[in-house]
């Protein structure tokens, strides 16, 4: 009975523990942390977003330092919802938005995007380490400030665009970021299939 009261503690600081750190690191990145973003992840990580893919936790920082200090002002509310632990392996799937305002031509707006965040995450000396960060893409959203304004957008263009995040596309677009295409979301559920059939194999330590 003891030790499967202990055990369950264990799986409960453990999920705590990698709910506070999913937390942790897009509030320190919203608030200009840096400090704190690089404690959250692993030397080794691997980020990929809309803006940035690559290996390295503080080379990412790094970009995110610099992306911030040229590309203005978007916020992350983050929900951690799903944790699996085996042993020193765990993943986290998090409930997300980000959300920016910003300008297109002379019409002030707002636009979110609703997502979620995906991360591998190891212990090493027994403090949890973001060993990835992905996201997943499920709709986005963008109105004008004032609504009485219309939105300066070539529809044509925008249909064009991959359904789970177009307007993060278009609006990139405008500031002369090209977003990858074959990010993934929602819109391909088989390749979402397919990434978690990965993970799991990886957190049961096949790879």
């Amino acid at each position: 009975m003891a030790q499967e009261l202990d055990a369950r503690l264990r799986e409960h600081l453990d999920r705590e523990e990698l709910f506070d750190l999913v937390r942790r690191e897009r509030f320190a990145r919203d608030q200009r942390r840096f400090d704190v973003m690089a404690q959250c992840f692993h030397r080794d990580a691997y980020v990929r977003t809309s803006w940035y893919d690559g290996h390295g936790g503080d080379a990412y920082v790094e970009a995110t330092r610099k992306w911030m200090g040229n590309t203005g002002n978007s916020k992350h509310w983050v929900f951690p919802a799903f944790a699996q632990v085996m042993r020193g392996r765990a993943t986290v799937e998090s409930p997300a938005m980000i959300f920016n305002r910003a300008k297109l031509g002379d019409v002030e707006v707002d636009f979110h995007v609703f997502c979620r965040f995906f991360s591998r995450a190891v212990r090493e000396e027994g403090v949890w380490k973001l060993l990835s960060f992905h996201v997943f893409f499920e709709r986005d959203v963008m109105k004008p400030v004032n609504p009485s304004e219309t939105l300066p957008i070539d529809w044509e263009r925008l249909s064009a665009m991959r359904p789970s995040y177009k307007f993060l596309t278009y609006i990139q677009s405008v500031r002369g970021v090209k977003v990858n295409p074959d990010l993934l979301g929602d819109d391909r559920p088989d390749e979402l299939a397919a990434f978690h059939a990965d993970e799991e194999r990886w957190l049961a330590g096949a790879e």
